[in-house]
């Protein structure tokens, strides 16, 4: 009898544990992010963001920055109001949230994502050399992340394929590319829109 309740407890264990290693990958919580400053630095972006998530949707407007200090993604409401405000420097990451913004949006998956869109290429493969168990690949009209083999986002460009190389690029925002990200193992869908793109010192 005890041998069934150990074996029990045991495999509830793992149970447990492989839900959530499988949590942290749906909302990215391992992933390792480019580092800063990305070969296209520095510069900010003004985006209006479409979020479909849960059959719910979110008109959000985003400022995404990236200077050598670090990368920063505020998200306001259709009022102006701030919903979220995330920042990378180095390896740590400084988030605040309102209570207005919806629970299941993780901050660091809004993150990794707006940076799946901009980043170029060659700095994503570079930040995931070191990780074998995450992959960014391409084709001419699509990045996709995968967590060993298994597609987690898929961002799809308008007719500008450079854009899936260099990352969006002044070119893009003035042919006014709409790219669409979605998430694969979550209900939810990103249609961004780059308004204006200015330098930054």
């Amino acid at each position: 009898m005890s041998r069934l309740i150990v074996s029990g407890a045991i495999a509830l264990l793992v149970l447990i544990t492989s839900g959530c290693v499988s949590r942290q990958v749906q909302t990215l919580a391992d992933l390792p992010l480019p580092a800063t400053p990305a070969s296209n630095c520095c510069w900010q972006a003004l985006q209006q963001l479409h979020i479909n998530y849960q059959q719910q949707n979110y008109q959000l407007t985003g400022a995404l920055a990236q200077t050598r200090a670090g990368i920063t993604l505020v998200l306001l409401d259709p009022l102006g109001r701030r919903l979220l405000s995330v920042q990378k420097q180095g390896d740590a990451l400084q988030t605040w949230r309102s209570p207005e913004l919806p629970e299941g949006l993780p901050e660091r998956f809004l993150l990794a994502s707006s940076m799946l869109v901009w980043w170029p290429l060659a700095d994503w493969q570079t930040a995931l050399r070191a990780t074998p168990d995450w992959q960014v690949t391409s084709t001419a009209k699509t990045r996709v992340l995968s967590h060993r083999g298994r597609p987690i986002i898929g961002a799809s460009y308008g007719p500008a394929p450079v854009s899936v190389v260099e990352g969006m690029t002044q070119k893009s925002v003035g042919q006014a590319e709409v790219v669409v990200l979605q998430h694969q193992l979550q209900p939810m869908t990103i249609t961004i829109a780059t308004e204006r793109l200015e330098p930054v010192q």
